[in-house]
């Protein structure tokens, strides 16, 4: 595929802002800086009080389509917007504040021509707060594949990838009715992402990270937190499971939802525990709705961090929960190994600790 060939497919950038003076020029120029040139950059700017318009208009490139609300729109229909603008073949989202590599484009789309089984692949990111990672202005030359389309769905059950990793056929956008919800302050890309993922999108998780995903006070994740939030984020995660386990029950999809909670984490009943992750290993093996060695690896993960929160003050009660389930036993880490592992948690997580019995 040549990069400057007028055959190659047009890739519509959705970059919506709002207050974003402070980094959209470096984001603007990681995109306009990318190795693959066909693009459009669709900025919809939802009512900025600073100085981010001005900014945009500073560059001459006519790649950049600049759109400008008369009124706040709010996250979801400012992005909303943005997408019903969207001329090109495929859609790469991008926050206003991360910045890309320079061949994040190139390399997503020719993950998505070389496996057409795919509709849409994701990335890995890199966090940082004041200085972007070096390594992520380095131009790679071929990708990886970290999980394929089936193990993805494994992935998926108990993660999920930021909408600003995102890279898919606009015609995934025709079998939806709406996209972002102006309803969930935070997480509405999770619920976008559910939405496209039930529609029968199929995904690829690349290894390679082509974003660096910027930590900051204004961010909408560290800005707001409240009980509402919290009945959302219950809301979305019972949504998405149902999305990769159809046949899970509303009690399990509920208690799913709430292990993705880090203060329900705190409080849970072992019993409760395990036998929940038991039943999700067991809807696979009835219904193989994912790969099924994936499956057990991030199960792995998920249990070794709830074994620990649930049972803080008792590393030795962690371990025996971490390693109760028989079918995960091959993928266990040493008692050694947990043991430094529940140190950093220890102290990572002091805050809730010390707020558990805090009502959310």
């Amino acid at each position: 595929m040549s990069k400057e060939s007028t055959n190659s497919p047009l890739i519509s950038v959705i970059l919506p802002t709002y207050n974003g003076e402070k980094y959209i020029t470096e984001t603007l120029e990681s995109v306009l800086n990318q190795t693959y040139k066909n693009l459009e950059i669709i900025i919809t700017d939802d009512a900025s009080t600073d100085g981010t318009v001005e900014i945009v208009k500073s560059y001459n490139d006519k790649r950049i389509k600049l759109y400008i609300n008369e009124t706040n729109l709010g996250i979801g229909d400012n992005t909303n917007r943005a997408l019903s603008l969207a001329t090109g073949e495929f859609i790469m989202m991008q926050d206003h504040d991360d910045i890309s590599s320079p061949s994040r484009a190139e390399l997503q789309l020719k993950c998505l021509i070389d496996n057409p089984d795919a509709a849409g692949v994701s990335l890995r990111v890199a966090r940082f707060k004041d200085t972007p990672p070096a390594e992520i202005y380095n131009k790679l030359d071929s990708y990886h594949i970290d999980k394929t389309v089936n193990e993805f769905k494994a992935l998926g059950i108990y993660t999920y990838p930021g909408h600003q990793t995102l890279f898919y056929k606009r015609s995934l956008l025709e079998k939806l009715d709406s996209y972002y919800s102006n309803k969930f302050i935070v997480d509405g890309d999770i619920y976008f992402m559910n939405k496209l993922t039930q529609a029968g999108a199929r995904w690829i998780l690349l290894g390679d990270t082509l974003l660096a995903y910027r930590i900051h006070s204004t961010m909408t994740t560290k800005k707001y937190l409240s009980p509402q939030i919290y009945k959302d984020r219950l809301e979305i995660s019972m949504a998405t499971i149902k999305g990769y386990l159809p046949d899970i029950s509303d009690s399990d999809a509920l208690m799913h939802a709430k292990l993705m909670q880090k203060q329900e984490l705190l409080k849970i009943n072992n019993e409760s525990l395990i036998n929940h992750f038991k039943r999700i290993l067991a809807l696979n093996i009835n219904n193989d709705f994912c790969d099924d060695i994936t499956l057990k690896k991030e199960t792995v993960k998920k249990i070794k961090t709830a074994s620990i929160l649930a049972n803080i003050y008792s590393p030795i009660k962690a371990f025996k929960v971490y390693t109760s389930i028989d079918e995960l036993k091959p993928y266990t880490i040493s008692f050694s190994k947990f043991l430094n592992e529940y140190q950093k948690m220890f102290f990572t997580n002091l805050y809730w600790i010390i707020f558990k019995n805090k009502k959310i």
